[in-house]
Order: structure tokens, then sequence, then C-alpha cells
């Protein structure tokens, strides 16, 4: 709305402006000396200060890659310890710079879209053109060919062979046949001059080959054009879910990527500054660079010159006033000759050709209106029109997005490398229970501290006294019970190569006395041998058993 603005208070055209504010960009070859604005692509000089326009943003993709190694090579070489601090700052930063870019991502959807619509309507006019062009083909070889087999004036010839009494007027007729036929030769002739310049060479450029070739391109640009901006609004919501999700996983692969992005929107930046450029040149005067094109007759002979001067007009108006002249000379001889021969039917013979001299007449006015330059240039316009609005605000919205796509994309993966670097990396569950180890460094328990209960574990004492017991070697022992219950451990006997006694055994030395049961044995059962690794009994000890609460043995 600003440019329209704009437009209004300076007396332009918003596509005018834009054509004039491209136009003035300076250009330099590779010595720094000026090199003339005008579209001019045959041109090494023209060609050579696009190239370094281009260079620039190249240029500043060079230093950001620089910059961004650095900044990691820093971060990467930094050992000191350093405290945890809160990534509020960071993730906030993210959120706010992604929303930007996807918008500049939008933009960029919004001027490719744009420039597809304008090229299509290139593409509409210039099959409009290329169709007028292959119907008055057809056309005038048709013409030809009827005025070569219909108009023939062999029979009358026969006719006026015959002898007559009047010999001063078959003189004038047969001068007047002569006069037909030489008139139809030249309006035939004319017509094979017209199929002569609408026929290209193998080294001209045909609008169909032209045609070709920009929609082959074309259908490939678009569809790419459009997945890679898909794919940049992809990266885009995966940093935000990573941001949202504190994921390094996610954070280090939008790193990855969005480098590679930021690659690629640079140079396309490249391509695009050089585009719009040279198509500013080219709008400033259309017309008279696709009039210097001798290569592309079917658009020079179509568009170029005035009625005056074009030579499918002059060469249509040429033949159309031979036919006119040869069928005056034809009048002469339909009057004369019926004097003449009364009893021979010579009437229907100049009718039948009369006939055929105004049809060609007609299609003669046909062509000269469908190559009327008022109808040429409305379609040349429409194609100018497309080309010079539609698809140069295309341009020129994509090279702005992209270009802000790659500076916010550019923050992003510097504020992104920094914050999953510093991230905290998550311990999966149960990690902790697995690598704890059983007295850890600094605790003031040992495995001959008194057990309180609730609070320390039975398995410490348990694998105290299996230690014990397996580096002494002592093979038997007796043992008394205490009174208040606990067993004294020099009467167990315990041998190394079987399993770890019961608990009651070792705790409180009741194998066989009442006090607590062992695991629901009555006591008369405890005076007999049960077979089995621990004489009936429930091992309690085992490389793969869990930190036991005193809790649960009561």
């Amino acid at each position: 709305m600003s440019y329209q603005l704009r437009a209004r208070l300076f007396g332009m055209e918003p596509h005018a402006m834009f054509v004039d504010l491209l136009h003035s960009v300076p250009r330099f070859n590779i010595t720094l000396h000026r090199v003339s604005n005008t579209f001019n692509p045959n041109s090494d000089s023209y060609i050579e200060s696009l190239g370094i326009l281009a260079s620039i943003p190249a240029a500043v993709l060079i230093v950001s890659l620089i910059g961004l190694l650095l900044y990691l090579l820093t971060r990467c070489c930094d050992r000191k310890p350093r405290r945890g601090k809160s990534n509020t700052c960071q993730k906030c930063t993210l959120l706010i710079v992604t929303i930007l870019c996807g918008c500049a991502i939008g933009v960029g959807l919004y001027g490719n879209d744009d420039l597809h619509n304008g090229v299509l309507q290139v593409f509409g006019s210039g099959r409009q053109v290329e169709a007028l062009v292959k119907s008055v083909r057809n056309q005038t070889d048709t013409l030809k060919h009827n005025l070569k087999s219909r108009v023939v004036m062999s029979e009358l010839e026969d006719i006026f062979d015959k002898p007559t009494s009047n010999q001063t007027a078959l003189t004038i007729v047969l001068y007047t046949v002569r006069q037909v036929k030489d008139n139809t030769t030249l309006a035939i002739n004319a017509l094979e001059a017209v199929s002569y310049f609408i026929r290209s060479s193998h080294s001209e450029v045909t609008i169909k080959n032209f045609l070709d070739t920009a929609e082959f391109y074309e259908s490939i640009r678009w569809p790419v054009t459009l997945g890679f901006l898909a794919v940049l609004l992809l990266l885009c919501t995966i940093l935000i879910i990573g941001v949202a999700r504190s994921s390094r996983c996610a954070l280090i692969f939008f790193s990855v990527f969005g480098l590679l992005g930021v690659t690629l929107c640079w140079l396309l930046s490249s391509i695009y500054l050089a585009g719009a450029i040279a198509l500013g040149d080219f709008c400033v005067k259309p017309n008279e660079y696709i009039c210097s094109q001798q290569k592309v007759p079917d658009i020079h002979y179509t568009n170029c010159g005035t009625v005056g001067t074009n030579p499918f007009i002059l060469r249509l108006n040429e033949s159309r006033d031979n036919v006119d002249r040869a069928k005056d000379a034809l009048q002469i001889v339909s009057r004369i000759s019926m004097d003449m021969y009364p009893r021979v039917d010579v009437g229907s013979k100049i009718s039948h050709i009369q006939t055929e001299l105004d049809n060609s007449k007609r299609q003669l006015m046909v062509l000269s209106t469908m190559l009327d330059p008022r109808t040429v240039q409305q379609h040349y316009n429409t194609a100018t029109k497309g080309l010079c609005e539609t698809s140069l605000y295309g341009l020129v919205f994509m090279l702005v997005a992209s270009l802000l796509t790659a500076f916010f994309l550019t923050i992003l993966v510097c504020v992104d490398s920094h914050a999953w670097i510093y991230l905290a990396k998550k311990r999966p569950y149960g990690d902790k229970s697995e690598t704890t180890p059983l007295f850890p460094s600094g605790s003031s328990m040992s495995p001959t501290a008194p057990i309180l209960s609730g609070t320390s574990t039975i398995n410490r004492t348990l694998l105290h006294h299996q230690q014990q017991n397996q580096l002494s070697g002592i093979n038997s022992a007796s043992g008394t019970m205490s009174r208040n219950g606990t067993a004294g451990l020099r009467g167990l006997e315990y041998s190394g190569d079987s399993p770890p006694p019961d608990y009651n055994v070792v705790v409180h030395g009741n194998r066989t006395s009442s006090g607590h049961h062992t695991l629901g044995r009555l006591p008369s059962q405890q005076s007999s041998y049960l077979s089995g690794p621990n004489n009936g009994k429930y091992a309690t000890l085992s490389k793969q058993c869990k930190t036991l609460e005193s809790n649960d043995f009561y």
C-alpha cells in the first residue's frame, strides 16, 4: 500500500518505481569501471556487472559462515566449568526470531506465486501469438494452393484459339487473359514471401521453441522453490518444538539443517538480485530489445515496424492488389468473349474463375485483419504487463524474503548452537539406582555400623558376613544363643561354595529356637533336614537383589 501511495504522490505506477529503482543500480566491471545499464545479455561486460552484483550476497554468506565457525570453535574449546543457569532469554529470542523468519518465508511464498502467475500470463499471450502465426501460415498455404489449382486460364486460351472474324477483339482478349495469369502469379509470389517470413530456419528461434523451453524450466522452478520454502517452515516448526520441550536432539537437528538453509538462502539471494536487476533493465524499453532480435522472425515481423513497414502487411496488400487486377481483367474478358463466341459456354468458365478470385480476396482481407498491428500489439502488451508487473513484483518479493530469511536463519543458528551446548542432558530414568555405589565416598556408614530400624539396609550386613566367611575359610563353628535373641557369628557353619545363610541365622541366630520364624516355617519343622540348595529355605541375597528396608521383614 505504501508503494501505491508513493506512486500516486509522484505520479508513477508502482511497477515503474520498481523498474526505475532497479535500473538505477550502478554497474561496475571487474576493473571497477562503470558499465552501461542497457539490457544486453549478449554483452560480456553487462553479464560481468550482473555477476559482480550477485557476488554481494555470496560474500555475506562467506562472512557469516566464518563468524559461525569461529563461534563454534570458541564454544568447543571452552572447558571451564560453568554454573547451570536459566535459558529463558535464549528461548524467547529463538521464538521471536523464528516467528519473524516464518513471516519472511510467507512473503517468499507470496512472491513465488506472483512470479509464477506473471510467467503464466506471458506464456498465455505467447501461445496466442503462436496460434496466430500458425493460422496465418496454414491459410497462406491454402490460398496459394487454390490460386494455383483453381484459377486456371488454359481452358479459356483453348477456346480463344478458335478462329473468329474480329481479330482485333481476339488480340485484346488474349492480352487480357495473359494479364489475369500474370497478376495471379504475382499474387502467389507475394504469398510465397509471406510463407518465407513465417517459416524459420534451423539457426532461428521460433515462438514455440522459446515457450517450450521457458515452460520446461518454469515447471521445475516453481515446485522446487515451493518445496524449499515448505522445508524451511518445517525447520522453524521443529525449532519451536525443540525450544518448548528443551530437546537437545531437535535443537541439534535445526543447527545442522539450518546451516544448510542459510547457505541456500544466500545463494538464492544472489540469483534473485541479478535476475531482478536484469528484468528491471529489460522493462525500461522492452519493445526495443525485442525488435532488435533478428533471430526470432515470428516476434520481429509480427510486433516490429508500422503498418507501412511490416513485411507481412506489405506482402498481403501486394497479393490483394494483384488479385484485384486479375478480377478487373477477367471482367473485360467476360464482356468481349460473350460477343465473340455466343455459342460457346464461356460465361460459366469465367464465372468459376471469378468466384475463386473473390474467395482469395476475402481470405487475404482476413489475413490482413489477423496481422493487424493493433491486434498483435494487444497480445504483446498483455505479455509485457505480466512480465514487468506481476513477475517483477514477485521477483522483488522473493529477493527481499530470501535476504530476510537468510539473515534470520543466521541468527537462529547462532543462538540455537549456544542454547543446545549449555542445555543440560537429561539422565534416563532408573540410572541412579543402578550406578550408585554401595559405599559412596564421604559416607559415615560402614559395614560394621549398627542397623537402625527403618533407615539402614540389611544387604550391607549380609554382604559383610559373607565376605568374612569366604576370606577366613572357616568350615564349622558352634554358637550359642544370646539372651536378647541375636545370633553369634562364630557358631555359623557356612561354606563359600554354598548359598548365603538366612537372615534369621545371621542376624538373630534363630535356626531352631523361637523368637522369629523363618519365612513362615513352624518351630516344629526346624529340626528336620530338607533337601535343596538352601536347605529348604528361600535365598535372601543374590547378585540382582535390590535394597531392602527393615520394614519389609516386619
